[in-house]
């Protein structure tokens, strides 16, 4: 079996996102120059929490540095949501070494409450997310070093929990590292958040930056099948508002299992899901099409 098709289909389950579900290659880490790809994508969260506070909303991954931020209610004693998050993205290969893309993201969301008194609430929404453009540029190929790819995001558009839309006021920045080992194949994504103070509810309002890592281990079983597992923990900044800090500082620490398979040359299916080990307890899964467009 070729190792290059080896290792492509393991990056592309445990680096489906390197920041906007890029999938990698060995031959080719971004969009071939002058060609496109189409990304997409569905989460689907869980997650049950005892005294939720707004100041400490889910936080959905759909990527290995993406995030999709739910707002939760204030004052409710038991909770327990379910959330289903799509995500579509479209890239474009500039150079040999830099991809240009841009993805946005809708969230439908279902929340069960019971609070001290004994009764139960339900609520139900559907609504844009956000929307983001971005960078990517190819470092190093994977040859006596390790590969490593940077990346870089500017938020175009985001929804607040009061139902406004800011835009300027994120951004993204990280790099992925693999190196091979036929058919093995080992990664570290790390990436930063950074967000900025923007009104919301007419007070000024800083939600806190977050920063990730991801290692991950990569087995091709097959020329169609590829088995990932590793870890996803990030660090959550407490959120300010109108200079005073809510909440706390949070770190989280998840399992990462995956399974990709190939559909052909153009077409790549994968799938994981993200059980929590440490910190509020949730679990999330998610599904993931690849599709490069143009002949190959």
């Amino acid at each position: 079996m070729n190792m290059k098709l080896y290792a492509s289909l393991m990056l592309l389950v445990f680096s489906s996102s390197v920041s906007a579900d890029l999938p990698l290659t060995v031959e080719n880490l971004l969009s071939d120059k002058g060609k496109w790809r189409l990304r997409s994508s569905l989460t689907y969260a869980n997650s049950e929490r005892k005294g939720i506070d707004a100041s400490n909303p889910l936080l959905v991954q759909t990527g290995e540095s993406t995030f999709v931020t739910i707002p939760t209610i204030i004052g409710e004693n038991v909770t327990n949501t379910d959330a289903l998050v799509t995500t579509i993205g479209l890239g474009y290969g500039i150079t040999a070494k830099d991809e240009l893309y841009a993805r946005a993201s809708s969230l439908s969301v279902n929340s069960r409450s019971l609070n001290v008194t004994g009764l139960a609430t339900s609520n139900s929404t559907s609504q844009f997310s956000d929307a983001w453009l971005g960078v990517n540029h190819k470092f190093r190929n994977n040859v006596d070093k390790a590969a490593l790819l940077g990346f870089a995001e500017l938020q175009l558009a985001e929804r607040q929990s009061d139902g406004s839309t800011v835009s300027g006021k994120s951004w993204v920045i990280g790099a992925t590292a693999y190196q091979t080992y036929d058919p093995v194949v080992l990664s570290l994504t790390g990436a930063i958040q950074v967000n900025t103070t923007r009104e919301v509810s007419n007070t000024n309002y800083k939600p806190g930056n977050v920063i990730s890592l991801t290692p991950s281990v990569g087995f091709a079983v097959n020329d169609k099948v590829t088995l990932t597992t590793g870890l996803r923990w990030w660090l959550r900044q407490a959120a300010t508002r109108d200079n005073i800090t809510e909440g706390i500082n949070q770190t989280q620490t998840a399992l990462n299992l995956g399974l990709g398979y190939a559909l052909g040359k153009r077409d790549t299916l994968s799938f994981k899901v993200r059980p929590q080990v440490s910190g509020e307890g949730d679990v999330q899964i998610s599904l993931n099409w690849n599709h490069r467009m143009g002949q190959y």
